[in-house]
């Protein structure tokens, strides 16, 4: 019996879903920076782009290689020579003589290492920058991945708190039917107002069932950002009613990612229009090549006897680029003209951030301003929904006295949900961006 429930405790182990317990929103943002799949592609291309640097730096590091040729020379050349030079030879006459033999083969190793390559030490430098640039677009995804968390994760608080307060609006209109059926029972009402009772209490039903549909979305919203499956458990225990609101926030904003972007972005137009320029200079490079070449008649290159002849050299290669076409100066000319547009986007981009940050700040202030008086209506307003549903009990509400308290209730719930969610997405985002 033991064997059994402890295999039946495993097996349930390897087949329960995941459960994850998040306490507030940094918890949930700093998991959503882990295992968030867009985030984690986003690594991954970063790490296939570090060979590029490699490639770059081989540039200027000493190349050797070997290498072999093997040549058939169907038709071996012939030269006209005077014939007096040779034994038997007589004045005027001239005889062929033909030069080398059909087959060679060749053997050897060359090494070259760069000296002076202005280019490619750019090369490395430019790399370098585009490394750069892909960890500031991952900074960028991880901003943009942080805030929407943050909102997906205050939108799921705040629905289940909408769904708190639709079950209590449904809860009154099932009290008030009741009372509207039993005052219909005595004739003390007519059936329309039963009707329209009835019809407010689905209403309410209909936006009960909206907000648990709501809920479930942006819980598997939230999954999705957490990198968890549909099927795993996330429960946030969090309560909006223990929420303290600063009044006047004292932060001091971070370098935004898209500043960062466009100021390395500009790096990297500069060194472009360096490269090109180094593009004029000369280049010094060492080289060494040693072979050894054999060159037979008959295809015998395996055997020893036959002699091999080495060849050995040393020396500097020196170039000097001196006309390309006009493309040297298309080039520069491209990449001055990409700097200054580069200058521009990045004046733009930091005057598009101030703006966004300060209206980010002021919606924050707003809400909170406005947060403690719509606590305040909230209370009013359920208390009173409760007086007014007692003078309806009591004959002393008619229906439609009644209808303007219970709208006058819903009204002042979407308020406070409402300033409760731009106090929260936005307190968030400064925290993002600290």
């Amino acid at each position: 019996m033991k064997r059994l429930l402890l295999f039946g405790w495993i097996l349930f182990a390897h087949t329960a879903p995941a459960q994850t317990v998040l306490r507030n929103v940094q918890e949930t943002i700093d998991l959503a920076r882990r295992q968030n799949p867009d985030l984690q592609v986003a690594r991954q291309n970063r790490q296939t782009q570090e060979p590029q640097l490699t490639a770059a730096r081989s540039a200027l590091m000493p190349q050797a290689r070997a290498f072999t040729n093997l040549d058939y020379n169907f038709q071996l050349p012939v030269q006209l020579i005077p014939a007096e030079f040779l034994p038997g030879g007589r004045p005027g006459e001239v005889r062929e003589v033909q030069f080398g033999l059909p087959f060679n083969l060749t053997a050897g190793v060359e090494v070259t290492a760069p000296l002076l390559n202005k280019p490619a030490r750019l090369d490395v430098e430019l790399a370098q920058q585009n490394l750069q640039l892909i960890d500031g677009q991952n900074l960028i995804l991880q901003d943009d991945i942080s805030t929407q968390t943050a909102r997906v994760y205050h939108a799921a608080l705040l629905t289940r708190s909408v769904i708190d307060l639709a079950r209590r609006n449904v809860a009154n209109t099932d009290t008030i039917v009741t009372i509207a059926r039993a005052r219909l029972e005595k004739g003390l009402i007519e059936p329309l107002e039963v009707n329209r009772l009835q019809s407010l209490r689905l209403t309410n039903e209909d936006v009960l069932r909206q907000n648990e549909l709501n809920y479930v979305r942006n819980m598997n919203q939230l999954k999705f950002l957490l990198g968890l499956t549909p099927q795993d458990s996330l429960v946030l225990t969090q309560n909006l009613a223990e929420l303290v609101f600063a009044s006047e926030p004292a932060l001091t904003l971070a370098e935004r990612p898209q500043v960062m972007l466009r100021r390395s972005q500009l790096d990297l137009y500069r060194l472009q229009y360096d490269r090109e320029k180094a593009l004029r200079r000369p280049t010094l490079s060492a080289y060494t090549r040693y072979s050894a070449q054999a060159q037979r008649r008959q295809f015998n290159f395996l055997n020893v006897n036959q002699p091999w002849f080495p060849i050995g050299v040393a020396g500097l290669q020196f170039n000097v680029p001196i006309y390309t076409g006009g493309i040297r100066d298309a080039n520069l000319t491209r990449a001055r003209l990409r700097i200054r547009q580069a200058e521009t986007e990045l004046a733009v981009e930091q005057n598009r951030i101030d703006v966004d940050n300060q209206d980010v700040l002021n919606t924050y202030n707003q809400a909170i301003q406005s947060l403690d008086l719509n606590r305040q209506n909230l209370a009013l307003s359920e208390q009173n929904t409760r007086i007014a549903l007692v003078k309806y009990r009591s004959g002393l509400f008619a229906y439609d006295q009644y209808l303007n308290v219970f709208n006058e209730a819903i009204n002042a719930q979407n308020r406070y949900l409402t300033n409760l969610s731009n106090a929260l997405v936005n307190l968030t985002i400064l925290e993002v961006r600290k």
